[in-house]
């Protein structure tokens, strides 16, 4: 049992969205791309205990916060999941809510569409509308079955929280499991393996008749009790003496739901008998806890779960990050995870991935799975993954490049004109640039197809190439920049000046760290300094030799090629770029 699709309207930053899922799948992609958005959406439509909060929602739930249309007419949040790979049981349970589901043409059947295509198989659609309902001036919503409907093709079932806890579905939030996991709060960890192990909590009336019966202070205290005297003579001179009793204070007014927010589970702290709160532990504590706390839910549930964890890296060495998703993923029906760490990533095969991307002039959210085509290697790409693809994968923008030298340059060269020139650049990282080393000018065309079919805006920086491969580049590209040299190491000689040349490398032969192998410059032979920086620059590729060059000299001797491709990506981020079109796919990968 899986989502097997999700749609969303009006929610939050999506205007419109409709993601597929095949199991368990990794979302990828820049901050404020709609990742937390689409579970906070899966929470609303098949959380068990989403719609007791109050309101269920609000104005800031509303796309661009609009609930009203110029017609001063209510508009609705809709949210659909489609929940695919029903058990026996649950085809049982639900038999008058089944529809079918075309696994290859991913889409829900008209039952008079069905066919005995092996590709077709039952299904339950769950639908959320929310909305500002005027005349109660109060925002509602309420949860559906889309079949069946009534005669004006409106769902007429709802869809109550007993039937949402069969699909099991539990949202871990990245900064608020460990507050609330041992909490009695409706929708914790805890409230959660309760209802999971059908426990029959008595502890709530045995609770409230103690608190009821506690007084904290009253007429024994001899402080407080004299002026409690004091307020009781006045009191019998108004009203009549068997209603004026004296106060005395308790606990609060408190009901079930105050206990739900107010009771903690303690935990030893290995100081003597002292316990402190469970939120108060360390953070390995928390996951462990965590952890176990999901391992019950799911085996009680024969796996009958679909979890939804957001950045199960956070506060956690990278060993425990692969050790928490892999448990995960085994104890669930489904897994869906949100991460931007790179051994997280690298545990997920390629058709796992789906790279999210929401833009933000229209609210149209979209999510792509990675495919590597025939020429990328599963194995280049996970082993790269750390190195390489991860940082393009999450940002929303990538600078292809040729190099390693590249790569570190023109960053590097990024964050120094933006010091110096504030107003007229700024830093590549700040405007949502990864940077991806293509290793060789043959791939980059390649790899600009790659990312662009993944959604993500494209620039792509280049040595002089013949016209055939340079128009390939530049038909997969949003931004393609040709510099007019040769290599990288050529660009630098011709475009720094010679003074600030002998002046770096003498530096580095007084400070000791001219590589020992290669030849020294001889003052007196004319371009013994260009043959000697440019072998220095050429066979240390990745080092940090270009970023100390740049370092040693000043804003006038930056190389002119660089700061007008920064100009030119400058200038296309606050433009922030063209619509994507899906770009046919190029198999010059290696």
């Amino acid at each position: 049992m899986h989502v097997g699709q999700l749609s969303i309207a009006n929610f939050r930053g999506i205007f419109s969205s409709c993601i597929g899922f095949t199991g368990t799948t990794t979302l990828l992609g820049d901050n404020n791309s709609g990742k937390s958005t689409i579970f906070e959406a899966l929470e609303l439509v098949l959380g068990s205990d989403r719609l007791y909060r109050k309101p269920v929602i609000d104005e800031h739930d509303f796309y661009g916060g609009h609930y009203l249309d110029d017609e001063r007419t209510s508009t609705s949040i809709r949210i659909e999941a489609v929940i695919v790979g029903l058990d026996d049981e649950l085809r049982s349970r639900f038999r008058n809510n089944l529809e079918y589901w075309d696994t290859a043409k991913r889409e829900v059947l008209e039952h008079e569409s069905l066919d005995t295509s092996e590709n077709i198989e039952p299904c339950v659609r769950i639908v959320f509308i929310g909305r500002y309902d005027v005349n109660e001036d109060d925002f509602v919503g309420q949860t559906w079955f889309a079949s069946p409907q009534d005669e004006e093709d409106l769902p007429a079932q709802p869809c109550y929280p007993a039937d949402k806890r069969e699909f099991g579905f539990l949202h871990l939030r990245a900064l608020r499991t460990g507050t609330r996991a041992m909490s009695m709060e409706r929708g914790s960890l805890l409230d959660v393996v309760l209802r999971t192990f059908e426990v029959e909590i008595q502890m709530w009336e045995n609770l409230l008749n103690q608190l009821r019966n506690t007084s904290v202070a009253g007429d024994d205290d001899d402080d407080f009790g004299r002026v409690l005297r004091s307020i009781d003579e006045a009191m019998k001179k108004i009203v009549a003496a068997e209603w004026a009793e004296a106060p005395h204070l308790r606990v609060s007014e408190l009901t079930r739901e105050d206990l739900r927010h107010v009771l903690k589970a303690f935990m030893a702290t290995g100081a003597g008998t002292h316990s402190a709160p469970f939120n108060h532990q360390g953070s390995g504590t928390v996951n462990s806890l965590v952890i176990a706390m999901l391992t019950l839910i799911a085996e009680r549930r024969d796996k009958r779960v679909i979890f939804a964890m957001e950045e199960p890296e956070i506060s956690i060495p990278p060993t425990a990050q692969k050790r928490v998703v892999d448990l995960v993923r085994n104890l669930a029906g489904q897994a869906l995870f949100t991460s931007h760490s790179p051994y997280v990533i690298e545990e997920f095969e390629p058709s796992e991935l789906l790279v999210v991307h929401r833009d933000h002039s229209s609210g149209q959210l979209s999510g792509r799975t990675v495919d590597l085509g025939r020429s990328l290697k599963p194995k280049a790409f996970r082993e790269g993954m750390r190195t390489r693809f991860c940082e393009a994968l999450l940002a929303r923008r990538v600078l292809i490049t040729e190099g390693k030298s590249e790569a570190l340059a023109y960053p590097f060269l990024s964050k120094l004109v933006a010091n110096e020139m504030p107003t007229q650049f700024g830093r590549l990282d700040t405007a949502g640039w990864g940077v991806f080393d293509a290793q060789g000018d043959q791939n980059v065309a390649g790899f600009a197809s790659f990312f662009k079919n993944l959604g993500k805006q494209v620039a792509t920086i280049f040595d002089a190439q013949n016209a055939e491969t340079t128009a390939r580049i530049q038909a997969s590209s949003d931004v393609a920049i040709e510099q007019p040299h040769v290599g990288f190491e050529d660009l630098l000689i011709a475009e720094i000046p010679k003074s600030a040349q002998r002046s770096f490398v003498d530096q580095l032969i007084d400070d000791g760290e001219w590589p020992p192998h290669m030849d020294r410059p001889t003052p007196t032979e004319d371009g013994s300094y260009d043959r000697a920086l440019k072998q220095l620059l050429s066979k240390s590729k990745g080092e940090t030799f270009v970023i100390q060059l740049f370092e040693h000299i000043q804003y006038s001797d930056y190389p002119l090629t660089m700061v007008n491709a920064l100009t030119s990506l400058r200038n296309f981020t606050v433009s922030d770029g063209p619509t994507h079109d899906e770009a046919a796919h190029d198999d010059s990968l290696i």
